[in-house]
């Protein structure tokens, strides 16, 4: 299970770091229909980073 946290950690701060930067690219090209897609990539890795954390807190607690 923690194996499972880390690579949820690690997928999840890539995709936040593509969605900005998929963010600014989209504002630098003036395609404001295409920065909806920045925030899906944005909020996925939240999600994921919020079920890892999860993860970890009842790996800590013993419930796993």
């Amino acid at each position: 299970m923690a194996t499972l946290a880390l690579l949820l950690k690690i997928i999840g701060a890539v995709s936040e770091v593509s969605g900005i930067v998929h963010i600014i690219a989209s504002i630098r090209k003036k395609k404001r229909t295409r920065i909806g897609i920045g925030f899906i990539i944005l909020v996925v890795g939240v999600i994921l980073l919020v079920i890892a954390t999860n993860i970890e807190d009842k790996i800590r607690a013993g419930y796993y």
